[in-house]
């Protein structure tokens, strides 16, 4: 996933980036927006990117209750929105399942292609750091989806744990930032930031503890105290 579709140091577009505005209103609707969309990067891996699964199956993935009734229209609803904030494009088929194809995480309705695969082919015709910048990426444990995370978490525990897959330097390297950062970086509310962590640490997918650092990463600038973030999941 393109580190710009979580946070702002990357993100190209206008005002907040597209997970904030996913989870824009709160309550159930944005998660099941962001839950949805994560799991048609996950089965859309190949071109030309798109699924065609029924409502129903969608329901049933995301643990929704009432799977075959009132999941089925809020899958439709989520569908709807994520076509309004230019993520799907949606193709209806007339009584077959619409056909949901993937656009670019940036939200501003171009057609996707894989990260990996745009930011290795600039690589290698000598990008500048500008133009590879966009395509930075992050990956996403399929254990979200084989372990059955994708139900247990809620819209702001998987906010969070895309945050920290977006923000570590490597595979179980420390993340920490300031409130202030966090804040202009991924536009998410203290509350969600907080409610996030506490269900990871719930599920035992982050260890948190208090280590002294530095806004600048040096010992010389003044330092403080601060929460930092390991994940566990791989």
């Amino acid at each position: 996933m393109r580190k710009g579709f979580v946070s702002a140091e990357f993100y190209a577009g206008h005002g907040s980036p597209p997970l904030a505005k996913l989870l824009r209103g709160g309550g159930r609707g944005g998660q099941l927006r962001l839950k949805l969309y994560l799991s048609l990067i996950w089965l859309s891996a190949k071109e030309p990117y798109d699924s065609s699964l029924p409502a129903r199956s969608w329901a049933a993935l995301l643990g929704l209750a009432d799977h075959e009734t009132r999941g089925v229209r809020r899958i439709q609803e989520a569908i709807r929105d994520l076509q309004d904030h230019n993520l799907i494009s949606v193709r209806d088929r007339g009584g077959y399942p619409s056909v949901l194809t993937l656009q670019n995480e940036n939200g501003q309705g171009e057609p996707y292609l894989p990260p990996s695969d745009v930011y290795s082919r600039l690589q290698s015709r000598n990008a500048r750091p500008e133009q590879l910048r966009p395509h930075r990426y992050f990956r996403i444990p399929s254990a979200l989806w084989t372990e059955g995370l994708i139900a247990q978490l809620g819209g702001p525990g998987i906010a969070m744990l895309l945050v920290l897959l977006c923000e570590q330097r490597g595979p179980g390297t420390d993340v920490w930032f300031s409130p202030q950062v966090a804040k202009q970086r991924f536009a998410l509310a203290p509350s969600t930031r907080n409610a996030g962590l506490e269900q990871l640490r719930n599920l035992d997918l982050i260890d948190t503890r208090t280590k002294v650092t530095s806004e600048e990463g040096t010992y010389i600038t003044f330092q403080r105290r601060r929460n930092v973030h390991r994940l566990t999941l791989r």
